[in-house]
Protein backbone atom coordinates (compact mmCIF):
# COMPACT_ATOMS: atom_id res chain seq x y z
CA UNK A 1 0.00 0.00 0.00
CA UNK A 2 1.40 3.48 -0.72
CA UNK A 3 1.67 5.67 2.06
CA UNK A 4 1.35 9.41 2.18
CA UNK A 5 5.00 9.48 2.59
CA UNK A 6 5.50 7.90 -0.17
CA UNK A 7 3.23 10.40 -2.14
CA UNK A 8 5.02 12.97 -0.89
CA UNK A 9 8.63 11.80 -2.31
CA UNK A 10 6.74 11.30 -5.60
CA UNK A 11 5.46 14.46 -5.58
CA UNK A 12 8.72 16.43 -3.93
CA UNK A 13 10.90 14.77 -6.85
CA UNK A 14 8.35 15.69 -9.98
CA UNK A 15 8.43 19.13 -8.81
CA UNK A 16 12.05 19.26 -8.79
CA UNK A 17 12.15 16.88 -11.81
CA UNK A 18 9.55 19.32 -13.82
CA UNK A 19 10.99 22.66 -12.82
CA UNK A 20 14.68 21.81 -14.55
CA UNK A 21 13.57 19.54 -17.26
CA UNK A 22 11.17 22.44 -18.41
CA UNK A 23 14.59 23.47 -20.25
CA UNK A 24 14.08 20.22 -22.05
CA UNK A 25 10.91 20.27 -23.33
CA UNK A 26 11.49 23.92 -24.65
CA UNK A 27 14.44 22.88 -26.33
CA UNK A 28 13.08 20.18 -28.33
CA UNK A 29 10.60 22.64 -29.84
CA UNK A 30 13.79 24.30 -31.84
CA UNK A 31 15.55 21.59 -32.40
CA UNK A 32 15.56 21.64 -36.00
CA UNK A 33 18.68 19.58 -38.12
CA UNK A 34 20.47 19.50 -34.62
CA UNK A 35 18.04 16.69 -33.29
CA UNK A 36 20.37 13.87 -33.16
CA UNK A 37 23.00 16.45 -31.79
CA UNK A 38 20.58 17.85 -29.35
CA UNK A 39 19.22 14.28 -27.51
CA UNK A 40 23.03 13.31 -27.51
CA UNK A 41 23.09 16.56 -25.29
CA UNK A 42 20.12 16.01 -23.60
CA UNK A 43 21.02 12.36 -22.34
CA UNK A 44 24.19 13.38 -20.93
CA UNK A 45 22.71 16.46 -19.36
CA UNK A 46 19.53 14.33 -18.26
CA UNK A 47 22.14 12.02 -16.08
CA UNK A 48 23.78 14.46 -14.41
CA UNK A 49 20.47 16.00 -13.22
CA UNK A 50 19.39 12.89 -12.20
CA UNK A 51 22.15 12.38 -9.68
CA UNK A 52 21.73 16.23 -8.69
CA UNK A 53 18.41 15.49 -7.82
CA UNK A 54 18.65 12.27 -6.18
CA UNK A 55 21.39 13.79 -3.71
CA UNK A 56 18.28 16.23 -2.85
CA UNK A 57 15.90 13.50 -1.50
CA UNK A 58 16.40 13.30 1.89
CA UNK A 59 16.36 17.01 2.96
CA UNK A 60 13.10 17.47 0.80
CA UNK A 61 11.32 14.18 2.25
CA UNK A 62 11.96 16.81 5.96
CA UNK A 63 10.36 19.58 3.98
CA UNK A 64 7.49 17.99 2.62
CA UNK A 65 6.49 16.52 5.85
CA UNK A 66 7.00 19.12 7.87
CA UNK A 67 4.67 21.17 5.13
CA UNK A 68 1.96 18.59 5.03
CA UNK A 69 2.09 18.06 9.21
CA UNK A 70 1.18 22.41 9.02
CA UNK A 71 -1.90 21.26 6.50
CA UNK A 72 -3.23 18.63 8.98
CA UNK A 73 -2.96 21.23 11.65
CA UNK A 74 -5.62 23.54 9.99
CA UNK A 75 -9.07 23.42 10.51
CA UNK A 76 -11.59 23.96 7.28
CA UNK A 77 -11.49 27.51 7.97
CA UNK A 78 -8.14 28.06 7.35
CA UNK A 79 -7.48 25.73 4.23
CA UNK A 80 -7.13 28.36 1.62
CA UNK A 81 -5.08 30.06 3.47
CA UNK A 82 -2.97 27.13 4.42
CA UNK A 83 -2.87 26.21 0.91
CA UNK A 84 -1.45 29.84 -0.13
CA UNK A 85 0.97 29.70 2.51
CA UNK A 86 2.47 25.74 1.20
CA UNK A 87 2.62 27.14 -2.14
CA UNK A 88 4.65 30.43 -1.11
CA UNK A 89 6.67 27.41 0.74
CA UNK A 90 7.82 25.21 -2.04
CA UNK A 91 8.26 27.87 -4.58
CA UNK A 92 10.84 29.48 -2.25
CA UNK A 93 12.19 25.79 -1.68
CA UNK A 94 12.28 24.76 -5.27
CA UNK A 95 13.80 28.08 -5.97
CA UNK A 96 16.78 27.28 -3.28
CA UNK A 97 17.29 24.06 -5.29
CA UNK A 98 17.63 26.00 -8.26
CA UNK A 99 20.34 28.54 -6.33
CA UNK A 100 22.22 25.18 -5.93
CA UNK A 101 22.09 23.65 -9.81
CA UNK A 102 23.24 27.46 -10.51
CA UNK A 103 26.37 26.72 -8.15
CA UNK A 104 26.45 23.19 -9.06
CA UNK A 105 29.65 22.03 -11.62
CA UNK A 106 27.61 21.12 -14.46
CA UNK A 107 25.87 24.43 -14.89
CA UNK A 108 28.27 26.22 -16.45
CA UNK A 109 28.18 23.19 -19.43
CA UNK A 110 24.71 23.98 -18.66
CA UNK A 111 24.61 27.16 -19.85
CA UNK A 112 26.71 27.29 -22.42
CA UNK A 113 25.33 24.32 -24.53
CA UNK A 114 21.38 25.34 -23.84
CA UNK A 115 22.51 28.91 -25.47
CA UNK A 116 24.65 27.35 -28.38
CA UNK A 117 22.02 25.28 -29.15
CA UNK A 118 19.34 28.22 -28.61
CA UNK A 119 21.35 30.93 -31.09
CA UNK A 120 21.10 28.34 -34.17
CA UNK A 121 17.91 30.02 -34.26
CA UNK A 122 19.17 33.60 -34.59
CA UNK A 123 22.48 32.47 -36.89
CA UNK A 124 21.28 34.83 -39.69
CA UNK A 125 20.65 38.30 -37.61
CA UNK A 126 22.91 40.81 -37.75
CA UNK A 127 23.11 41.88 -33.90
CA UNK A 128 21.68 39.33 -30.93
CA UNK A 129 21.49 40.23 -27.93
CA UNK A 130 22.49 37.60 -24.69
CA UNK A 131 21.23 38.83 -21.04
CA UNK A 132 22.82 36.90 -18.19
CA UNK A 133 22.97 37.27 -14.27
CA UNK A 134 25.53 39.95 -13.72
CA UNK A 135 27.55 36.87 -11.95
CA UNK A 136 27.07 34.80 -15.09
CA UNK A 137 28.47 37.37 -17.05
CA UNK A 138 31.14 38.35 -14.72
CA UNK A 139 31.83 34.21 -14.24
CA UNK A 140 30.85 32.61 -17.73
CA UNK A 141 31.33 35.48 -20.53
CA UNK A 142 34.63 34.77 -21.97
CA UNK A 143 34.00 31.36 -21.87
CA UNK A 144 30.72 31.43 -23.64
CA UNK A 145 32.31 34.24 -26.56
CA UNK A 146 35.02 31.90 -27.02
CA UNK A 147 32.43 28.97 -27.28
CA UNK A 148 30.12 31.33 -30.15
CA UNK A 149 33.29 32.41 -31.73
CA UNK A 150 34.53 28.53 -32.18
CA UNK A 151 31.17 27.62 -33.91
CA UNK A 152 31.23 30.77 -36.13
CA UNK A 153 29.40 33.68 -35.16
CA UNK A 154 31.35 36.78 -35.21
CA UNK A 155 32.99 38.70 -32.40
CA UNK A 156 30.50 42.08 -33.11
CA UNK A 157 27.38 39.50 -33.75
CA UNK A 158 26.72 38.74 -30.18
CA UNK A 159 26.95 40.95 -27.31
CA UNK A 160 26.33 39.90 -23.74
CA UNK A 161 25.13 41.98 -21.13
CA UNK A 162 23.79 41.66 -17.77
CA UNK A 163 20.43 42.05 -16.69
CA UNK A 164 19.27 43.49 -14.02
CA UNK A 165 16.11 41.45 -13.77
CA UNK A 166 16.16 38.39 -11.14
CA UNK A 167 16.44 35.94 -13.53
CA UNK A 168 18.41 33.44 -10.88
CA UNK A 169 20.33 32.25 -14.15
CA UNK A 170 19.81 30.65 -17.78
CA UNK A 171 19.61 33.66 -20.41
CA UNK A 172 17.27 35.78 -21.96
CA UNK A 173 17.91 36.03 -26.01
CA UNK A 174 16.49 38.56 -28.60
CA UNK A 175 17.58 40.25 -31.79
CA UNK A 176 18.51 43.51 -32.00
CA UNK A 177 14.99 44.77 -33.06
CA UNK A 178 13.67 42.56 -30.64
CA UNK A 179 11.52 40.59 -33.06
CA UNK A 180 12.38 37.15 -31.77
CA UNK A 181 12.43 36.67 -27.78
CA UNK A 182 13.04 33.40 -26.30
CA UNK A 183 13.10 33.56 -22.26
CA UNK A 184 15.47 30.72 -20.78
CA UNK A 185 16.12 32.08 -17.68
CA UNK A 186 15.39 30.17 -14.70
CA UNK A 187 13.39 32.32 -13.21
CA UNK A 188 10.52 31.90 -15.87
CA UNK A 189 10.65 28.12 -15.84
CA UNK A 190 10.02 28.45 -12.00
CA UNK A 191 7.32 30.66 -13.10
CA UNK A 192 6.08 28.13 -15.92
CA UNK A 193 5.33 25.66 -13.44
CA UNK A 194 3.84 27.92 -10.33
CA UNK A 195 0.19 26.81 -11.08
CA UNK A 196 1.75 22.63 -11.42
CA UNK A 197 3.01 22.91 -8.57
CA UNK A 198 -0.44 24.91 -6.84
CA UNK A 199 -2.46 21.94 -7.90
CA UNK A 200 0.08 19.42 -6.72
CA UNK A 201 0.05 20.91 -3.04
CA UNK A 202 -3.98 21.06 -3.28
CA UNK A 203 -3.86 17.62 -3.78
CA UNK A 204 -1.76 17.03 -1.16
CA UNK A 205 -3.93 18.66 1.68
CA UNK A 206 -6.67 16.69 0.09
CA UNK A 207 -4.80 13.27 0.91
CA UNK A 208 -3.97 14.69 4.24
CA UNK A 209 -7.83 15.85 5.21
CA UNK A 210 -9.11 12.55 3.65
CA UNK A 211 -6.59 10.68 5.89
CA UNK A 212 -7.84 12.36 9.07
CA UNK A 213 -11.41 12.25 8.03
Amino acid sequence: MITIDDKLDLFRKAVLQKVIDKYDTRLQAHEGENEKELKAFEKNILDKKVAFIEKMEDKAKEESKRMISKAKSENKSRVLKTRQMLIEELIDSVKDRIHLFVESEIYAMFLKDNLKVTLERFHEFEEVIVELTQYDHQQYGEIIEASLHKAGYRTNQIKLISTKEDIIGGFVVYDGDRSVRIDFSLAAVLRDNKRYMGQLVYEIINEARDSNA
